[in-house]
């Protein structure tokens, strides 16, 4: 088998959803070839491929044997990630994945060996990373600033799916899979790991669902249903809501909300660390600024840092969403060739989502607290 050249990566897209879309337009943005895209579905996969002007992959098997492709962007659904990632690990591909990195520990656990064992780069994509902000608090409170760290709160609140009517493919996921918790409270997870450098010790979560009934397009899966349009009722079995007590390492406690059905909030990630000497705040839709605040000077607002590695336009000029997933795909593909960075979510970091949310959904269904640092029972 030809071995890539980690010197000239040319990437593959699998899933031409939203998040698809964005790997391709930050790779065009990084001068990073694509070879082609991979859809669900033949007809859907050549209409999204000749708009972009790219080569339609009709098969895995297709993008697989394809010896220009170095690196697959992995877009696609959540229960397809496992299996389409190890199969790309076995062909010496790179891997570049979205999160969730598996719907399982042990879905993780195999990929995670996997790439040790075919020596792949391999990375998962938590693009909130990616903002210099976000790598600027991470500075603040592991440099000390705010002193012992004691206490974290944060939420992730978004209202796209509200209605009953709102209908995605996630809201049919399993009960064991979760959907709040993997989709949203993952991220929430992570920057809370990559800020603190804490690992999460044990979880107490409570979920609810607003509709345990929702209605969904009758026909090819859309993203929404749409007024007019032909519908049929299915059951819920997915969270909606949660509230998560965690415990991290050195005794520090944090409480956390999440929400997919919170009117009037978009995407409202925010995360506050508290310290022995002050604290400090990053909210997602004002990403550029951090809010410090201490006893004696109660809020000032610092901007990120324009020598970070993760700025790359003068002050005043925002930077947000396209260039945080960018800025996590130019780590990606700048690692190829030497050392990794700790700056991206690696399959490690991957795994330690899938362990937090299998003990959330564990800690909600058996009302106890359960610990986040080995494999939870199944």
């Amino acid at each position: 088998m030809t071995q890539p050249d980690p010197s000239q990566p040319r990437a593959a897209v699998i899933g031409i959803g939203f998040i698809g879309h964005a790997h391709i337009e930050a790779l065009r943005r990084l001068n990073v070839p694509i070879a082609g895209v991979l859809g669900h579905e033949e007809g859907y996969t050549r209409r999204e491929a000749a708009k972009l002007g790219l080569r339609p992959y009709l098969s895995l098997d297709e993008l697989l044997v394809d010896p220009e492709v170095t690196v697959v962007h992995q877009c696609g659904p959540n229960d397809v990630h496992a299996g389409q990632n190890l199969r790309a690990l076995a062909a010496g591909k790179h891997v570049f994945s979205e999160k969730p990195l598996g719907v399982s520990v042990e879905e993780c656990e195999r990929q995670l060996l996997a790439a040790r064992q075919a020596g792949r780069r391999a990375a998962v994509n938590f693009t909130y990373r990616g903002y210099a902000a976000v790598q600027t608090l991470r500075e603040i409170v592991r440099g000390g600033e705010l002193g012992d760290v004691t206490y974290l709160r944060g939420h992730y609140l978004q209202d796209w799916l509200l209605y009953a009517t709102d209908f995605n493919w996630r809201v049919g996921a399993p009960a064991r899979e979760t959907r709040a918790v993997s989709d949203i409270g993952s991220h929430l997870s992570d920057l809370a790991r990559f800020v603190t450098g804490r690992e999460p010790e044990r979880v107490f979560a409570r979920f609810t669902t607003l509709h345990p009934e929702r209605r969904r397009p009758v026909g090819e899966v859309q993203t929404f249903a749409q007024g007019g349009g032909q519908t049929e009722p299915f059951t819920v079995t997915t969270e909606d809501q949660a509230s998560l007590l965690v415990e991290y390492a050195g005794g520090v406690h944090a409480n956390f909300e999440l929400a997919q059905v919170a009117p009037g909030h978009k995407n409202d990630l925010e995360l506050e660390v508290q310290g022995t000497r002050g604290a400090a705040v990053w909210r997602q839709e004002r990403p550029e600024e951090i809010e410090i605040g201490t006893r004696e000077n109660v809020r000032t607002v610092r901007l990120k840092d324009p020598g970070s590695a993760f700025t790359h336009y003068p002050g005043g000029h925002p930077e947000g969403y396209p260039d945080a997933i960018t800025n996590v795909i130019r780590t990606f593909y700048t690692g190829l060739g030497g050392a990794g960075s700790d700056r991206i979510a690696t399959f490690e970091d991957g795994l330690a989502a899938a362990r937090f949310v299998e003990a959330a959904f564990q800690s909600h269904t058996e009302g106890r607290w359960v610990d986040t640092r080995q494999e939870v029972a199944r």
